[in-house]
């Protein structure tokens, strides 16, 4: 799993894909924020789910803080806007 970050100069989520492509979704498509964690491999991985015009995008995090540390950066981002 490669690192998500916030592109706050073209305003877009930027989610690492194979090699040295990433995929970037324009805040103005995301439409829907859901979170939920997932417990069935015996341990805790926070998963957030973008909705939109681009479809459905998962998003996979190892831990808690990296989890509220990118919620907290797109709200943050959201606000610049």
């Amino acid at each position: 799993m490669g690192q998500v970050k916030i592109d706050t100069q073209s305003k877009s989520v930027s989610i690492p894909k194979w090699l040295f492509f990433n995929k970037k979704i324009p805040f103005s498509q995301i439409k829907k924020k859901a979170g939920s964690i997932d417990t069935s491999g015996g341990s805790k991985v926070f998963k957030l789910t973008l909705a939109g015009d681009f479809g459905e995008q998962e998003i996979s995090f190892d831990d808690y803080e990296s989890y509220i540390t990118f919620v907290y950066e797109y709200q943050k981002a959201q606000m610049g806007n």
